[in-house]
């Protein structure tokens, strides 16, 4: 069994105000950047449905992606990782499942999907208070999981 990850985010994609992110804004002056982390656990080919989930998850045009396991951005404050509760919908998942479900001769297996939006924030301050202030407003205790590093 292998596990294999794909930290998703656009080639055009420049740092924001973070206070986009709150329902109400602090005076540090922070920005953010966002990225989407797909980890999967497949058996089989592993460049086959390395191949596969390239074709499926990135746009080659417009994405980078990060494959080696480390941040795909450095220097943050913190980044805050969260993700879609076991049970609740997931609709990208179901759809990546879909697709997969839908192909036919596939010489690997995929046994598990699980998707995390990133967002790194960028700049000085209280990280313990930030993080909570972030996490308080971004994620939704009734859906979400999360994590802070």
């Amino acid at each position: 069994m292998a596990t294999l990850t794909f930290e998703v985010w656009s080639r055009f994609q420049v740092a924001e105000d973070a206070n986009k992110l709150l329902y109400a804004p602090v005076a540090d002056k922070l920005t953010y950047n966002h990225t989407r982390l797909y980890t999967v656990e497949c058996s089989g080919d592993e460049s086959a449905a390395r191949a596969y989930l390239r074709g499926v998850l990135v746009d080659p045009i417009s994405q980078n992606v990060e494959e080696s396991g480390q941040p795909a951005l450095t220097g943050e404050l913190l980044c805050i990782s969260y993700g879609i509760k076991k049970g609740a919908l997931d609709l990208e998942k179901e759809a990546i499942m879909t697709n997969y479900a839908g192909r036919q001769g596939l010489s690997f297996t995929l046994r598990a999907l699980t998707i995390t939006q990133n967002i790194y924030i960028f700049g000085e301050g209280d990280k313990a208070a930030l993080a909570e202030r972030f996490c308080k407003d971004v994620c939704n205790p009734a859906i979400h999981t999360w994590s802070v590093r």
